[in-house]
């Protein structure tokens, strides 16, 4: 319309334009400081013009087309891959960082110098056969050195177990999440649905995509209501339609594995396939039943602890094959060749146990008089007890096979050395070495992924953070232009009055 009711019309659009916009900046300001938060801006656009003949077009003000958050899609998925591979790196330094205290090397009383002091004695024993105080020294250092290797493999069993049960706790964790993130895609679809504008809940949405890549290497695709739906590896997590629950494996055996149904201990499950413990599955409901789908989670949290897992269990195989080939080749040598699993120690039956199991044999314990010395009765001959010795640096393949235990010469009293083998100290400083090396690589990583989630954090803060400075600003322009539309209400109002009291006969 033309005229004064058209001016106090446009002055009604602008007033009513500046009182959103700084509704909108008083939201930025409000949460500076809330963590997630992208601040907003409102979109305004002119409402369509009129035509009036003989004038032309005429303007009809302004309109609120929107409150739009402020954020860069691409910069928001390199923080959750840098994320989910900085929390990778970090877990598992952690882990391996626990096993390097178990191994205790170097140190002066770590393994390594207890199998040196037992060669030691071994060597003291040849020197002095009749000594009945050698004896007892070699019967105590050997069961120090075993009881050592025990305590070794019961505390990384332990350290295995405690990381089964962290895998298990942020399954729980990652399920809830997902659950969370289910219930936000229902808010955010019903107000998208209603023509609203969810620009909170995005906010949250994401905040909670952060948290699940921490967890996991977890894939993300939204629709075009803002719904956020995941996957994890190759499989769907949550669906418009669905939503799939982690389980974790806590223990195993050869008729099958028993499980924490998704990630709640108290909630026990089983299947009849053997995984590995701490393997994560994907659990599906349908017609009354549950299947499980194992699932390769290569980065986050989950991912970091599973690596950890493995490495420490191969590091324990690494000790039980060191255990192995110490007490079958002592052994041989001790029994003139007649036994490897019998004679000076004992090993057990378990051969994943060796480690935990080693241990000198009860009747050398309970008479260590009775040790056998020489390859004779003869007195004075020590050399058995030197040829055991000597194994200390003999090139031996770990773990020794029967193969190379068969190579063994009771004349010489000797093993064929092994030209790819190493002694036992290096073998076992391989096996100290190895964890050292990942542990640095983990920590490495973890540096350089902080560094680069540092920098995407400063570029999604530059983008979506609220600069206090900008926000006055626009309080300062918004409130001009509510003034200046108000005192256009004012002015149109003057006029109204002139033309309505002031005219006329």
């Amino acid at each position: 319309m033309a005229g004064l009711f058209g001016t106090l019309n446009n002055a009604t659009s602008g007033l009513g334009a500046n009182q959103v916009a700084l509704q909108t900046s008083s939201h930025n300001i409000a949460n500076t400081s809330t963590d997630g938060y992208s601040r907003q801006r409102v979109n305004l656009e002119t409402n369509s013009a009129y035509t009036v003949p003989g004038v032309g077009t005429l303007g009809t003000g302004v309109k609120s087309a929107g409150v739009e958050r402020i954020v860069d899609d691409f910069v928001r998925g390199q923080i959750r891959n840098a994320n989910s591979n900085y929390q990778y790196a970090t877990e598992k330094s952690s882990v391996l960082g626990n096993l390097e205290n178990i191994f205790n090397e170097p140190s002066d009383n770590g393994l390594l110098t207890q199998l040196s002091t037992l060669t030691s004695s071994w060597t003291e024993l040849a020197n002095n056969p009749e000594s009945d105080t050698s004896k007892t020294l070699v019967a105590e250092n050997a069961s120090t050195f075993t009881d050592t290797l025990n305590s070794m493999a019961s505390d990384i069993n332990s350290l295995t177990s405690s990381t089964v049960q962290s895998v298990t706790k942020n399954v729980l964790d990652f399920n809830n999440k997902v659950q969370q993130l289910q219930n936000l895609n229902e808010q955010i679809y019903n107000m998208s649905s209603r023509g609203e504008s969810p620009n909170d809940l995005l906010d949250t949405r994401d905040s909670v995509l952060k948290d699940l890549s921490g967890l996991a290497n977890i894939t993300s695709t939204t629709d075009n209501y803002g719904r956020a739906f995941v996957q994890l590896g190759s499989q769907d997590v949550l669906t418009s339609t669905s939503m799939s629950t982690l389980s974790v494996v806590t223990t195993s055996s050869s008729s099958g594995s028993t499980l924490a149904v998704g990630g709640d201990t108290s909630n026990v499950g089983t299947t009849g396939t053997q995984y590995s413990a701490g393997t994560v599955l994907l659990s599906s409901s349908a017609d009354n039943s549950t299947t499980y789908q194992e699932l390769s989670i290569s980065s986050g949290t989950i991912g970091g602890l599973q690596a950890a897992i493995g490495e420490t269990q191969d590091r324990l195989q690494d000790l039980n094959d060191f255990a192995a080939t110490i007490a079958k080749t002592t052994n041989m040598v001790y029994t003139n060749g007649s036994s490897s699993i019998s004679g000076f120690f004992t090993l057990g039956t378990d051969e994943d146990d060796y480690a935990a199991n080693i241990a000198v044999s009860s009747d050398i314990v309970n008479n260590t008089t009775g040790i056998s010395v020489g390859k004779t009765t003869a007195s004075g001959d020590g050399t058995k007890a030197a040829a055991i010795a000597t194994l200390a640096s003999t090139k031996l393949d770990f773990p020794v096979s029967d193969t190379e235990l068969a190579t063994y010469d009771s004349n010489s009293m000797s093993f064929t050395s092994s030209q790819t083998g190493s002694t036992f100290a290096n073998e076992f400083n391989n096996t100290v070495t190895k964890n050292g090396i990942s542990k640095q690589a983990a920590d490495n990583t973890a540096t350089a992924q902080q560094s680069v989630l540092t920098q995407l954090e400063e570029k999604d803060s530059s983008v979506s953070g609220v600069s206090l400075n900008e926000e006055m600003s626009n309080i300062i322009k918004y409130q001009q232009g509510f003034q200046a539309n108000a005192r256009l209400l004012s002015v149109v109002s003057e006029m109204l009055d002139t033309l309505i009291n002031n005219t006329g006969a």
